[in-house]
């Protein structure tokens, strides 16, 4: 049986497979970044995941794609814990979330963004991954991501700029005591997922004239610090995007490009399915081809 995982830091999804792709399960935890949990705490999430666990024994490949999974050290550590799990790997698979994206919208030369609760972006040329930057995290960058909307929230809020009819349904639907919201910052796991549990505010809210400017001037300001970056290859490919936060303002990005001149191919809010299903699909031609 085959183990995919696409995780960001909010939530990861599971699929269990048999080798021909046949479905088995699915399942979803907590995000997992290796950046920002211990060891413990990414065994302990992967363990709740029973119905998985249940087959652990019959698992000889993983693929994991995820937040914080780029640097050689964050993949040795998710694999060990991988492997102490699952007792009869043979193959272990680990990438970036940003790799995990491309395999799940397109096999032709495209811009590929991420913006969910964090943000990223490459440029895949056929073959190979591009990145004229580094993911720096929630604490440098992100622009326009979940947990940069969040904080612009919170932000906003304690400073008395949010409209007091906006704030009002603000206090009533979050918590505003602001030791609680600080003590999540600063001694909790998953920092930038409770700043972008904030930003499903804005979007059980849209229309609100305040609200839509946040999330205009976060997705303008991803696309300034992130996409334009790429402006050759945007004037001759496609861009495709996958994450919540891209899904849920796909109008808001396409005028703004549209008005550039970029064309957007697509939106994906829960890459996983495309994932599974390409890499089974080259799993399996592969081996009719030997």
């Amino acid at each position: 049986m085959i183990l995919f995982a696409d995780s960001g830091s909010t939530k990861c999804d599971w699929v269990l497979v048999k080798n021909n792709g046949e479905l088995i399960h699915k399942t979803k935890t907590d995000g997992i970044n290796p950046l920002l949990l211990s060891d413990n705490s990414i065994l302990n999430i992967i363990q709740k995941a029973d119905s998985i666990l249940q087959k652990r024994d019959l698992i000889h490949k993983i693929y994991f794609y995820g937040a914080g999974c780029g640097e050689t050290d964050a993949k040795k550590k998710i694999a060990l814990v991988l492997q102490s799990i699952f007792k009869n790997l043979t193959s272990v698979v680990i990438e970036e979330d940003i790799i995990g994206a491309v395999k799940a919208t397109t096999e032709k030369p495209s811009v590929v963004c991420i913006l969910g609760t964090g943000a990223n972006c490459c440029y895949f040329d056929g073959e190979k991954v591009i990145q004229k930057s580094p993911a720096l995290g929630y604490l440098l960058a992100d622009e326009g991501s979940g947990n940069y909307l969040g904080k612009k929230l919170i932000k906003d809020y304690f400073l008395g700029k949010m409209p007091s009819d906006i704030a009002i349904i603000f206090k009533n639907d979050y918590p505003t005591e602001l030791n609680q919201i600080l003590d999540e910052l600063y001694c909790a796991d998953h920092p930038n997922k409770y700043l972008a549990s904030y930003a499903k505010f804005i979007f059980r809210n849209r229309g609100n004239a305040y609200l839509e400017e946040i999330l205009h001037r976060g997705i303008s300001k991803f696309i300034s610090t992130y996409l334009l970056q790429y402006k050759e290859e945007l004037s001759k490919y496609p861009i495709h995007f996958v994450g919540s936060v891209a899904y849920y303002s796909q109008d808001i990005i396409k005028k703004i490009l549209d008005d550039r001149g970029y064309r957007v191919k697509g939106f994906v809010k829960k890459p996983i399915d495309h994932l599974v299903n390409r890499l089974i699909t080259q799993r399996i031609s592969q081996k009719t081809s030997q």
